[in-house]
């Protein structure tokens, strides 16, 4: 037996084989608006040599006559079956094979990623996963859509991610079959939408089916939906406005009134009102898209997802109009294959009769009148992020990276770059880090550094809005104590930026106890009223350099012995007087003393006064005066003794300490 032949069957299959080599006997197949669509498809053939790997993954075509010209199916075989042998006759039994044909986009369906997308539109960042899988696409979309700063796929397959995108967007798609290829079509407006013209409701039938191409089955369906959506966003780059203003809140234009039924969600994807009432209005459009519909039933080839009809003869005048396909099944049966059937008909009529043995398409569907704008429902669900760890990054030889908000940018280890040399950039979204107590203007801040590993959370579990909450030790950075030798030790230990090994340190150890505090360069004490302090034992305090102090007044009192020792000039100036008091001895020793009174200089003892010199001495006591000497001399010349000036050296005025205002 020969291969049976396709050429005039009104239903056609074409495979990456030789031409009749499969042939179509079946083909159901569902198609809808914002999903992949799946033809089942059944074939058959002589050869029994068929291997599933020779057709899997190649293109497969459907060709369907609908009189004015031929309707396409093209895909992608997904699954391919080796069946069984139809019943035939020995030697003109037929091998049945069945194939299942998804778009080129169900590809996606296949790869999945971990990847950040930065500065680019919803639709460049499908455009850019489309392309990775040879995707013919077609953009019919109207609206602007804004530039998103960060967008992450985490987790998901990468026909998800790219749903998800357009379900949040209000963004719809379709698919044009044409010169064997299908085509994917990106729309958001209904100037995207093609008319396939009208098609006339009947419930004339013979045997069951109706005279011509029509739509024989027809319900009309209204529910009720939510006509109000309210949503509300945070964005801490404008904190106060966000603060400030109320919800956004869009109604259904044909919404009941006597049944507001109010959508609240939190939206965080928008930074301008503008932005979330587009937003809101595609949301609000998708829950009210499937409030009203119609299904039925045809025999109407040109009935496809994505196209235009116009419903005219049905008896009640308020059902005719335009409507939406939105989705549909189709059963296409081709007819027999018998021997009988491959003998090549004398004339047309003949070929219409042998051919043509039963009717070879009817489908079911659903449509949505025109009127009402079409966005997809959100069906995919937004993958959730848990806790993670990251490394922080900086530019090239900086150790911190840092913006106005205190943000840091972070590489995740499941990362993936495309180049490998875009893992150099610094094309990251800035993360902010939550830090142990934050107000305005005052707070902790710790800002982490370039090779640290941190704790990551995310708000909601929303890839797109990453925390840095902690940090870790590793084996490449370890703990700046000896563990579990040092465990008693508790720290916050800094390490100098110029790369000299210097540290800041506030060190508690509570095995000795011990506070230590050290300051690798510079340390300042403001203290803006009273600084008092308190120490049980004793204070040590070594300056290597100098020490320069300054008061309004000091008040001294040692309750015990003072000893001071001064290893060059010392110098004690006093504006007003200078007063010394020793209830015992009070002795003063030096090569030269020298007392100098501008007007007087009055010695006085209750007892005994006693000027001397070697030999010589003058005593004065309460009896009298007494005066020896190896001679004595009363206005016999001579001049009196000399001494330097004391004249004390003024301190050094101390530098104020750093009251941290700088750093605001």
């Amino acid at each position: 037996m020969t291969n049976p032949l396709q050429t005039h069957r009104a239903a056609r299959v074409k495979t990456a084989l030789p031409d009749d080599t499969l042939v179509l006997a079946a083909m159901d197949g569902f198609e809808a608006i914002s999903k992949p669509f799946a033809l089942r498809l059944t074939l058959l053939g002589k050869r029994r040599d068929l291997e599933a790997k020779a057709l899997l993954g190649t293109r497969m075509s459907v060709s369907l006559d609908t009189g004015s010209r031929v309707r396409q199916f093209n895909g992608v075989v997904a699954s391919f079956t080796i069946a069984e042998d139809s019943w035939g006759d020995e030697g003109h039994a037929l091998c049945r094979y069945e194939a299942i044909v998804r778009p080129t986009l169900w590809l996606l369906t296949r790869g999945a990623h971990c990847r950040f997308f930065h500065a680019r539109t919803a639709l460049e960042i499908v455009a850019a996963v489309l392309g990775e899988y040879g995707v013919e696409w077609r953009n019919a979309c109207v609206a602007r859509y804004p530039t998103l700063e960060h967008c992450a796929q985490y987790d998901e397959t990468d026909f998800d991610f790219v749903s998800r995108l357009l379900e949040r967007e209000g963004i719809y798609y379709f698919f044009e079959h044409v010169d064997g290829k299908d085509r994917l079509v990106l729309a958001d407006a209904p100037s995207a939408l093609a008319h396939d013209g009208a098609i006339d409701f009947t419930q004339s039938f013979v045997d069951g089916r109706p005279l011509h191409e029509a739509i024989y089955r027809w319900r009309y369906t209204e529910e009720l939906a939510s006509d109000t959506v309210e949503l509300t966003a945070f964005d801490f780059r404008n904190a106060k406005g966000s603060a400030q203003q109320q919800s956004l809140v869009v109604r259904a234009a044909d919404g009941t009134a006597a049944h507001r039924l109010r959508m609240a969600e939190y939206a965080p994807h928008y930074a301008t009102q503008e932005e979330g009432r587009r937003l809101a209005q595609a949301r609000i459009d998708a829950l009210q898209a499937s409030a009203v519909f119609a299904s039925g039933a045809a025999t109407a080839r040109s009935i496809r997802p994505g196209g235009l009809f116009a419903l005219t003869g049905h008896p009640r005048a308020g059902q005719n109009g335009d409507y939406l396909v939105v989705q549909a099944r189709y059963r296409v049966r081709v007819g027999d294959y018998s021997p009988q059937r491959h003998v090549e008909p004398a004339s047309t009529l003949q070929r219409e009769q042998t051919t043509r043995c039963e009717p070879v398409f009817d489908c079911s569907f659903r449509a949505l009148p025109k009127r009402r704008p079409f966005r997809p429902p959100r069906i995919t669900p937004r993958p959730h992020a848990g806790l993670q760890t990251a490394l922080v990054v900086a530019a090239s030889g900086d150790e911190m990276s840092t913006e106005r908000h205190g943000c840091v940018k972070v590489q995740f280890h499941w990362e993936q770059f495309d180049p490998p040399a875009e893992s150099e950039r610094m094309r990251r979204c800035w993360v902010r880090v939550a830090q142990g107590w934050a107000g305005r203007n005052w707070g902790m801040v710790f800002m982490p550094r370039a090779g640290q590993e941190v704790v990551i959370a995310f708000i909601d579990g929303d890839p797109d809005r990453p925390l840095v909450i902690g940090s870790l030790y590793n084996s490449a950075n370890p703990p700046p104590y000896a563990l579990p030798a040092h465990e008693a030790i508790s720290a916050i230990r800094t390490a100098s930026l110029s790369g000299d090994g210097e540290r800041n340190e506030l060190r508690f150890d509570d095995q000795k106890p011990q506070l230590l505090l050290y300051a690798g360069g510079r340390a300042d004490s403001y203290v803006k009223r009273s600084a008092l302090a308190w120490v049980g034992e004793d204070a040590h305090a070594i300056v290597e350099g100098r020490q320069l102090v300054k008061v309004g007044s000091h008040d001294f009192t040692i309750d015990g012995g003072q000893r001071v020792k001064v290893g060059a000039s010392a110098s004690l100036s006093a504006g007003v007087d200078v007063l010394h008091e020793a209830r015992v001895n009070y002795a003063v020793k030096g090569e030269i003393v020298h007392v100098k009174g501008g007007a007087s200089v009055v010695l006085e003892a209750g007892a005994m006064l006693t000027l001397k010199c070697g030999g010589s001495f003058v005593t004065l006591t309460p009896a009298g005066v007494q005066i020896s000497g190896p001679l004595v001399g009363l206005n016999s010349g001579g001049a009196a003794g000399s001494a330097p000036g004391a004249s004390a050296e003024m301190p050094d005025a101390p530098k104020k300490a750093d009251d941290g205002s700088g750093a605001t």
